[in-house]
């Protein structure tokens, strides 16, 4: 098959290779990056408490469609190789205006609704173990300042900074879930685990809760805006979202089953910080400190890998007019995209104020932030297969094993969790009001730009360079 012609504008540089570049570890760590965040713990506990053993099928189900969109990046990543990531693939399939919507719908609208919901947590909780008399969210907004900081830095100081953050939760998600598992325990539920297990079999659930189980999935992709900085993306790419998948799947079912024996299903529900109560179950009153310290490195985790990609995306989409020229420009001496690194680090501090940073408010943002995300990835697998049938001599060094199957089945698949994503009838408000305002506002502005600006189709496709 022929190899297109790579793309003269820097948004499609060619990957690296040699002993430059991001090797497999640095790629695992950003995989895993957004998932290891609090919001993810916080996710499960309450599923399994709303749910009942309904949430370990749904977590599954989860699974299976994240696997699925790993999968579709990876082909998409290598064939066209590009910091833009989905803009570039949606813009060559289905044309400029999905491509600017599902950008911002997938990577913009979550980094206004989930990292407040993070910037929350860590607040709450480092504020609880070290009372300082600090103004609310002093710790939350310092968080971003530091991270923007060190992403306009470079990827080296992102990859060190990154894998660190990375195993260290790894770690923590495993341990907590074997110390419980293994029996004892600081504070275990006084009827024991048999009992425990019983409670989690009564009003169960599992349509309802996928939503919030694939938030736990969601984000692994955003390793391929690094593609053109890896060392061997050919290799390592694929691997690092597949088995970054797996080892969540893995970690984060040995802590959600961790739990059952140590803190009551009503608790789990409704409390905003349910893998604090489960830490301080295990391991005691004196673990707070400990965990607001991990609390720190998760959230830090979270904000480091998406500074670490959305700019990116970003800056891919300005070198192809899709969004403000100002998101060209780069750092002098270290080439990072300086003004949209600036610009992803605003987004939470606006959610934030727009929450009012109200513990109640974190649910319903993780839900909102999902289907946004969810919209993302039924578009790109829409993507993956037009890209099949309009170019099908490009060349693609990773193919999706059970095309046309497995996309189709995706799409449907998402198309069904989108539609039943409230876990709760008084959720669903906030949750269309959430997802609703701002995707209408970025699908008015995103029609707006192409139109009058690009004067181009909103459905015209451009051919890949």
């Amino acid at each position: 098959m022929a190899t297109p012609a790579t793309p003269a504008t820097p948004a499609s540089m060619p990957m690296a290779t040699g002993a430059a570049g991001l090797g497999f570890r640095a790629l695992f760590a950003a995989a895993i990056g957004v998932i290891v965040a609090q919001i993810g713990m916080v996710s499960v506990l309450q599923g399994l408490g709303i749910a009942g053993w309904g949430f370990v099928a749904a977590l599954a189900i989860a699974f299976a469609l994240a696997l699925a969109n790993a999968l579709a990046y990876a082909e998409m990543s290598l064939m066209m190789p590009s910091a833009g990531s989905l803009s570039s693939f949606a813009e060559a399939a289905l044309g400029n205006f999905p491509a600017i919507l599902l950008v911002f719908a997938g990577y913009i609208t979550p980094a206004i609704f989930g990292l407040p919901a993070e910037l929350i947590l860590v607040d709450q909780i480092v504020s609880q173990a070290l009372p300082l008399g600090l103004p609310p969210f002093t710790w939350a907004v310092g968080l971003v300042v530091v991270f923007a900081g060190l992403n306009m830095l470079g990827t080296d100081v992102f990859a060190r900074v990154q894998t660190a953050l990375a195993f260290i939760v790894l770690v923590f998600l495993i341990v907590t879930g074997a110390a419980a598992l293994a029996g004892g325990g600081a504070s275990p539920l006084p009827g024991g685990r048999d009992a425990a297990m019983a409670a989690m079999a009564q009003d169960t659930m599992v349509l309802g809760i996928v939503a919030l189980a694939f938030w736990i999935f969601m984000g692994v992709e955003f390793v391929t805006p690094l593609v053109t900085e890896a060392r061997d993306a050919r290799r390592d790419l694929p691997r690092a979202m597949v088995l970054g998948l797996v080892a969540i799947f893995v970690a984060q079912l040995l802590f959600v089953v961790g739990a059952v024996a140590f803190v009551p299903r009503q608790q789990l529900a409704s409390s905003p910080t349910p893998h604090l109560d489960f830490v301080v179950a295990v391991f005691g009153p004196n673990a707070k400190l400990a965990f607001a310290a991990l609390a720190l490195v998760a959230s830090a985790s979270l904000i480091n890998t998406v500074l670490a990609a959305v700019p990116r995306m970003l800056w891919g989409m300005a070198m192809n007019g899709q969004v403000f020229p100002l998101f060209k420009q780069m750092h002098a001496t270290r080439g990072t995209p300086m003004v949209a690194i600036v610009f992803v680090a605003a987004l939470p501090l606006v959610g934030l104020a727009w929450s009012g940073g109200d513990v109640n408010a974190i649910l319903p943002l993780m839900i909102a932030a999902s289907v946004a995300w969810l919209f993302a990835y039924i578009m790109a697998q829409v993507s993956l297969i037009v890209l099949r049938l309009r170019y099908p001599q490009m060349t693609r060094p990773f193919r999706v094993p059970g095309y046309p199957v497995v996309p189709v089945v995706a799409i449907v698949g998402m198309g069904v969790v989108v539609a039943n994503c409230s876990p709760a009838p008084e959720l669903t408000g906030d949750i269309v009001k959430y997802t609703g305002i701002v995707l209408g506002i970025f699908a008015v502005v995103g029609a707006a730009w192409v139109k009058l600006v690009m004067k181009r189709g909103l459905f015209e496709p451009v051919a890949p360079r």
